[in-house]
């Protein structure tokens, strides 16, 4: 059955959810939570994005992000195959660390904007692994209250929801997070229940649809890119060169290596990543990586098994993207 595509404007909001594979525990840690911090630091860094909250419970994590120019699936691969290496190698595993594809829910503004916020913090409350938000370390709910420096979390444009002074904001903050006590995000919690793929009223729904189909049309006419997914395309390579994940990205020089990480510079570059993003994930410099990109062109040519072998990995990479 193919996936859904995923729903991508520039200047979304949108609920990122990412659990670990079998709901296994990704975060064993505060090194490891502070590990995932860093990198979404990093990115946002990078790519401009805008963080209004975030979880990071032990077996998932979840994520309030605006969308700027990159997508939000190319933002969470950045993210997601970083802390992937990072759990892999230090705790001498191999394979997937995430369950399949991340959710990205997209979400209207106004009026779910503090509602989500709130959500997202009031997780590890409803896990009963606190009894107040406020105990709860890997969360951005302590920024809100104005206890602990923002960091990584963009703040203001919520906070000023509560008021134009910062003291009352935190208080209004607090006093709205008490209220869910009494008064639960019941319409949210029924959406999470039905799993859709946007949250807002009907108008935001059809706006939405509208627009997405406006940009299927230019799409369809200035591109036909598979979209590029690091962490599928790796489990692919696995699959067809029956090679272990530790073994790709380990020391050995063997031709089969070699022609794995060939075959996935040449489908990652073919589905809109650079040159430098690959090198990243093949381990190779940049120069040496561009050097690969060129040799792997020419075997396409005039090597049969190169030619196969990139051929079968690109059919099942492109099946499980769809």
């Amino acid at each position: 059955m193919a996936r859904k595509s995923r729903i991508e404007l520039e200047g979304g909001l949108y609920h990122v959810i990412a659990r670990g594979n079998d709901r296994q525990n990704i975060f064993h840690s505060r090194e490891d939570q502070q590990k995932f911090i860093s990198l979404l630091e990093k990115a946002k860094s990078k790519l401009g994005f805008y963080l209004y909250a975030y979880c990071l419970m032990t077996n998932h994590l979840h994520l309030l992000i605006e969308r700027r120019s990159e997508t939000i699936g190319r933002t969470m691969q950045r993210v997601l195959t970083g802390y992937s290496q990072y759990y892999n190698k230090r705790y001498h595993k191999v394979g997937h660390v995430f369950q399949g594809r991340h959710k990205s829910i997209l979400c209207q503004s106004d009026p779910y904007l503090t509602k989500l916020v709130r959500y997202i913090h009031l997780n590890p409350v409803k896990a009963n692994m606190v009894a107040s938000a406020d105990e709860y370390e890997f969360s951005s709910h302590r920024a809100y209250l104005g206890i602990e420096p923002y960091g990584v979390v963009d703040v203001d444009p919520v906070l000023r929801r509560f008021g134009p002074q910062k003291k009352r904001a935190h208080e209004r903050y607090a006093a709205f997070m008490l209220a869910a006590i009494d008064e639960p995000d019941d319409d949210i919690a029924a959406f999470y229940a039905g799993q859709g793929g946007i949250i807002g009223s009907e108008e935001f729904v059809d706006e939405t649809i509208h627009r997405m189909g406006e940009v299927d049309k230019w799409a369809s006419k200035h591109r036909d890119v598979t979209p590029f997914d690091a962490e599928i395309l790796l489990s692919v390579i696995e699959e067809v060169f029956e090679m272990q994940r530790e073994v790709f990205f380990g020391k050995g020089k063997n031709s089969r290596i070699i022609m794995a990480k060939e075959v996935l510079l040449l489908i990652g570059k073919e589905s809109g990543a650079s040159i430098t993003e690959m090198s990243k994930i093949v381990g190779l410099d940049q120069s040496n990586a561009s050097r690969r990109y060129d040799a792997a062109r020419s075997k396409t040519e005039s090597n049969i098994d190169f030619a196969a072998k990139k051929q079968r990995v690109w059919g099942l990479y492109r099946e499980r993207i769809a």
